[in-house]
């Protein structure tokens, strides 16, 4: 068998009826030239293995599965870094459809740029969950405000792509971070700072299919702001310590008003206010753990 040019890497965590979406959306995938293998990383949950392989078929050159122990995403898009037989390495998230051109789009911007690390555009699809939209709508605000340009370069995991020795090369993913959020920044931070180009793929799209209520939508930007606390302690450590920009908030919410009609606009200006507090309190609780830990190896020493 040849071996495929790409490598799709999978992280999944106990979202069978999910992963088999993804799958069958990355099965109708347009193989860019040297074909593609999809790996799907369990991260120590029950994805419903064999229906999931049934759902595996289309362009793909192949699919394998692998397992570990829970460790969170990082940990497991790293497990499929290292089984990876392709030069090009895509991630994606178990909760998400990459639309049929999306390798054939990376493939065009690596082939231009191919030392690069490269981000798509992530659609939210769940089109009557106003928090769906509105955790998207900043997710892509924060990706657009760090352009690489004036500020560091920011692209979520769940759609990137660059050379598997580059990958490699940088230290991978962060598994520290467990399964909260925070990896992604990062690990583009660190790729920035190693002098390192990135560049955006337009035409790279995936659709995010993460159905969020009022409950997981706090939840999820309290696993951001926890996350970025551990990223700042990342940045301190290397001399290199975050600074809190008061016009981010902000544009933030001008840019999630501007959505028509004007009532939707306010709900999810309403709704990214909500996202900011959740994210200062993970922030503050992340920094009173580590302050507590500090103290107790403190009293121990």
């Amino acid at each position: 068998m040849t071996t495929p040019a790409w490598s799709v890497i999978v992280p999944t965590y106990n979202r069978p009826r999910q992963l088999g979406v993804c799958i069958g959306a990355l099965s109708r995938v347009t193989p860019p030239a040297g074909g593609f293998e999809v790996i799907i990383v369990d991260d120590g949950g029950h994805p419903g293995v064999d229906e999931v392989r049934r759902a595996a078929t289309g362009t793909a050159t192949t699919v394998r599965y692998a397992a570990q122990l829970h460790a969170g995403p990082a940990a497991a898009r790293n497990t499929g870094a290292r089984l990876a037989v392709g030069t090009w390495l895509a991630f994606t998230d178990d909760d998400c459809e990459p639309a049929s051109g999306w390798l054939q789009a990376f493939e065009r911007a690596i082939v231009q740029h191919p030392d690069a690390l490269v981000g798509g555009v992530v659609r939210n699809a769940v089109s009557d969950s106003m928090f769906s939209e509105a955790s998207q709508l900043l997710v892509g605000f924060v990706a657009g405000w760090f352009d690489g340009a004036a500020r560091e370069r920011f692209f979520t995991s769940n759609n990137i792509a660059l050379r598997r020795a580059a990958f490699l090369d940088a230290g991978g993913f962060d598994a520290a971070f467990g399964a909260s959020a925070g990896e992604d920044r990062e690990f583009c931070d660190r790729w920035t700072a190693q002098g390192r180009d990135s560049m955006q793929a337009v035409d790279a799209i995936v659709n995010h299919m993460h159905a969020l209520s009022l409950r997981s939508f706090l939840r999820q930007h309290h696993g951001y702001g926890r996350g970025a606390q551990r990223f700042r302690h990342r940045r301190r450590a290397a001399g290199r310590p975050t600074r809190i920009d008061p016009s981010f908030y902000l544009a933030s919410l001008r840019h999630a008003a501007k959505a028509r009609p004007i009532t939707r606009g306010l709900a999810l200006a309403g709704c990214t206010v909500l996202a900011h507090a959740a994210y200062a309190a993970g922030l503050a609780r992340e920094s009173w753990r580590e302050n507590r830990a500090v103290r107790a190896r403190a009293e121990h020493s």
